[in-house]
């Protein structure tokens, strides 16, 4: 499903979260995962005379980060930690871009989804960009990762219907759960359309709010991108859950779905 994957390695626990996440969705035969860690020392040019030496830090910070993220790896074939200089949203999407991924994952931290597009911030203009699937992954309190209880959120389309079927084979993968859920947001819906079968929870919520609520009790909410890009975007049901979720939230990308080649 996810045969390619990129993570974003910060140095941060979330970013080693995901880099963990990543290796359990990656498919056991003939994965390819590579863990970046950007080296962006431009930044040190701010503190002038001292330049030199913050410099280096940032350097040295990234190489801890990257021996991090091998010591996770360990010895699985396939994968690789590498530090790529650059700014981190330019450097993961020439990732992304060359290696034609299937998934990005990153560490989900919250913040302003609004502001991260208005005024830059790496997950947020990564998952804007809907160029591929994308996972935002949360840290749980016990024990390891693992997409058991999978809610997805499905409204007819075809992208939501994407979504779920990327969700069913998960749960399948690693004995999982899913609860598809369609949030109405007050208005009248047909049930009687093929896909309304497989809803187990109509929710006269809001999607957003739905689905947020019941990321609170999930390992993974899972949503479909439209793949549309701009100002289009700004209300985005699938944008607005994964920087508001209390789990882990996977992006799916339509075009990506059936390629695991």
């Amino acid at each position: 499903m996810f045969a390619r994957i990129v993570v974003g390695v910060d140095g941060t626990d979330w970013g080693f979260e995901a880099l963990r996440q990543a290796l359990v969705l990656a498919p056991k035969d003939d994965p390819v995962v590579h863990a970046v860690t950007a080296l962006d020392t431009a930044p040190a040019i701010h503190t002038g005379f001292e330049a030199g030496h913050f410099a280096q830090l940032l350097a040295n910070e990234a190489e801890e980060a990257r021996h991090a993220a091998e010591t996770i790896i360990g010895s699985r074939e396939g994968f690789s930690a590498r530090v790529v200089r650059g700014k981190p949203v330019d450097v993961l999407r020439h990732e992304r871009d060359e290696l034609q991924a299937t998934l990005l994952a990153l560490g989900g931290r919250r913040s302003s989804r609004f502001l991260g597009i208005m005024l830059g911030d790496t997950g947020t203009e990564l998952v804007h960009d809907a160029a591929c699937s994308a996972l935002l992954a949360y840290p749980i309190d016990d024990g390891p990762w693992r997409p058991r209880k999978i809610v997805v959120g499905v409204d007819g389309s075809t992208y939501a219907l994407a979504a779920l079927r990327t969700a069913e084979e998960l749960a399948d993968a690693h004995g999982g759960t899913v609860e598809v859920v369609t949030a109405t947001g007050g208005k009248e819906i047909e049930r009687d359309v093929a896909w309304a079968e497989r809803v187990e929870t109509w929710d006269p919520a809001h999607p957003v709010a739905a689905l947020v609520e019941r990321s609170r009790t999930a390992d993974l909410v899972v949503v479909g991108s439209r793949g549309v890009h701009g100002i289009r975007t700004v209300g985005s049901v699938s944008e607005r859950v994964a920087h508001q979720a209390h789990c882990t939230a996977l992006v799916v990308h339509e075009l990506q779905t059936n390629s695991s080649t």
